[in-house]
């Protein structure tokens, strides 16, 4: 067979992500203190920026925008980013300081999330296959789990499940092992399977007999694999040495305590919602590096440096004003919708999704899902994740759909009124469910609830009054 070479013209469109666009929606899935973190950083990296004090707002600093944004444009006309010239010493004293900072990174942790974004960011993957994976790694908790569906990831991104599913797969195989799983089980399979180890003992057990496990039924186990109960106890102690949370070597102790956000505080008969921001460092562009750009005896060489740093630090502050607008504007949204639930519990939970949210505050179905991702509500009742105010419907009454959380808690309140000697089972709830509040959901729906509500099921619950 003759080879041959030809020319063939493709038209596509692909998604590019430039490098602000990135630190956009980066700034915008960070929670508080690792938003904190990162500003400091910036300002360490970034001549430009400067913290100011408390009683100035970043608002009065952005009035300047058109100035200095007209005042760039004047420079980059004449610009030479790098000539023969000297640098003056402000310069070369910023050179030391941006070498101090990497100098500080030898004792810097990084999050998890910092971890695994790094990896994919060396990973040579695609702007697409990065803009979905610095999504689902948004949404992976402390713990090193993706709790969001894939059904879910697809119709907020609006790709397809194929696309989202091979995204997962990579995510999987960065360390730590079994970060990215959905449950338990899988986390243990990805652990083993990244050490040859798919088609084990260990792995069988944990595939189809997970229960038996955790209940400790060695012989029964033994039995199934026609091996000895030695052979399972060894199993059993290769599966205790895996990591059943990835995310923890990640978690330090001065993080184990949440900050929230956002601040719900109660006047009267109405909310009042506030952003946290005591912890963030308010950003402001310093007045000294303005000046030297204005400076006919500054070098050029100097000045490149200085426009660069000056347009990404105007992005900056741009965008973490836009976090800040965005979050207030879906809080407000959570409460008005979910008033019924701040004030007589979780019984009240109303449906609500993220399609709705982005509906109501005119942003884009991901940009209200990486808003939500790992952000907390201080409330008058206790913190909330921002995610605990969603919840899908399922139809009732004719014309009537009932949050998922309120059937949960309706499932709760059964089994704690139930009979001890004769616990009520998943079919009979559905039946209990159907017949007083009209509500169908599959038995095997009841079991999820159940799970989720951490419950037994009944005949694990089964106990006797007599002695």
């Amino acid at each position: 067979m003759a080879i041959t070479q030809k020319l063939n013209l493709k038209l596509s469109q692909r998604l590019a992500l430039t490098p602000k666009m990135r630190q956009s929606l980066y700034i915008l899935q960070l929670p508080l203190m690792e938003l904190k973190r990162y500003l400091q950083e910036k300002m360490i990296e970034n001549p430009l920026l400067e913290e100011i004090d408390e009683e100035y707002q970043i608002k009065e600093e952005l009035q300047e925008e058109q100035a200095i944004d007209n005042l760039l444009q004047n420079e980059l006309e004449n610009a030479e980013y790098f000539d023969n010239e000297e640098d003056n010493t402000s310069y070369s004293q910023e050179i030391q300081r941006k070498k101090d900072y990497r100098e500080s990174l030898a004792q810097y942790a990084p999050s998890l999330q910092e971890h695994l974004l790094q990896q994919l960011s060396i990973s040579g993957c695609t702007p697409q296959v990065y803009n979905i994976g610095q999504f689902v790694i948004g949404n992976i908790d402390e713990n090193g789990y993706l709790h969001t569906s894939l059904e879910e990831l697809r119709e907020i991104l609006e790709v397809s499940i194929y696309d989202i599913q091979g995204v997962l797969k990579l995510i999987q195989s960065f360390d730590p092992p079994g970060v990215a799983a959905q449950s338990l089980k899988e986390c243990l399979l990805i652990q083993l399977r990244q050490q040859n180890k798919g088609k084990s003992l260990a792995a069988k057990i944990i595939s189809d007999y997970l229960t038996d496990l955790e209940k400790k039924k060695y012989d029964h186990l033994a039995q199934i694999f026609k091996v000895s109960q030695a052979k399972i106890e060894e199993a059993v102690k290769e599966i205790a040495r895996l990591e059943p949370k990835p995310g923890r070597p990640f978690a330090s102790s001065t993080n184990s305590y949440i900050k929230p956000d956002i601040v719900l505080q109660k006047q009267k008969e109405k909310y009042e919602i506030l952003i946290n921001d005591e912890e963030l460092p308010t950003l402001q562009i310093s007045a000294q590096y303005k000046k030297l750009l204005q400076d006919k005896n500054v070098s050029k060489n100097t000045k490149g440096y200085l426009k660069e740093q000056l347009n990404s630090a105007i992005w900056l502050i741009k965008t973490v004003v836009q976090r800040q607008s965005t979050l207030v504007k879906v809080a407000r949204y959570l409460v008005k919708k979910q008033k019924d639930f701040l004030d007589k519990g979780e019984r009240h939970m109303h449906p609500l999704t993220i399609e709705e949210i982005a509906k109501a505050v005119k942003r884009d179905k991901s940009t209200v899902s990486r808003v939500i991702a790992n952000k907390y509500m201080q409330t008058p009742f206790g913190v909330f994740a921002l995610r605990d105010f969603l919840s899908q419907g399922v139809k009732a009454k004719p014309g009537k759909i009932i949050s998922a959380s309120n059937i949960k808690a309706q499932i709760g309140d059964l089994i704690k009124e139930e009979d001890p000697e004769h616990p009520l089972t998943d079919e009979k709830i559905v039946a209990i469910l159907k017949k007083e509040q009209n509500i169908n959901i599959a038995r095997r729906t009841c079991a999820k609830y159940r799970e989720q509500l951490k419950i037994l099921p009944a005949s694990l619950r089964k106990r006797s009054l007599t002695r």
